[in-house]
């Protein structure tokens, strides 16, 4: 009687380890195709636009039609034109990406990158100091019928 209690330990810890290897190869499988990230508040605000590389110092005030804050670290110009400028921030504003409204003054008769900017709150506490980044030029992309894949739009000229 012994013996077989013997043999069914070993056969009972052979089929155990036979599990764990099986279910470690197919956890090992599954993370193969891993999911792709989920998209940033940066990414989605972007949709539809490319970034250039092409960086400007200043922007006329006098040209900007609409600015959005993204979150802590970007904000887009919309200027006359319909052209797009994305400001990377230096540094992190904290809670820009929260109330999403700003304030700045402009001296020397632009905005430029270095100008300071503050965010706006609704208490009278005023919100942080922040500094403008430079401006990068976007644009606009265009579905290509052929294969899918998207272009720049060129109908529109630089400053």
């Amino acid at each position: 009687m012994t013996r077989y209690n013997r043999d069914h330990k070993v056969w009972h810890s052979l089929l155990v380890a036979g599990v764990m290897v099986a279910g470690l190869s197919g956890s090992l499988y599954a993370d193969e195709t891993p999911t792709p990230p989920e998209p940033t508040k940066l990414d989605k605000a972007l949709d539809g636009y490319t970034r250039t590389g092409e960086m400007k110092r200043c922007l006329s005030p006098s040209r900007i039609r609409q600015t959005r804050v993204v979150d802590d670290n970007n904000i887009i110009f919309e200027v006359s034109g319909r052209e797009k400028y994305l400001n990377t921030l230096p540094h992190k504003c904290s809670s820009l990406g929260f109330h999403e409204a700003i304030a700045y003054e402009v001296r020397g008769g632009f905005l430029c990158s270095g100008d300071i900017f503050r965010v706006i709150d609704s208490t009278p506490i005023p919100g942080p100091s922040c500094q403008f980044g430079q401006y990068e030029k976007l644009e606009k992309t265009v579905a290509d019928a052929g294969d899918g894949a998207t272009a720049p739009d060129s109908a529109q000229d630089a400053e």
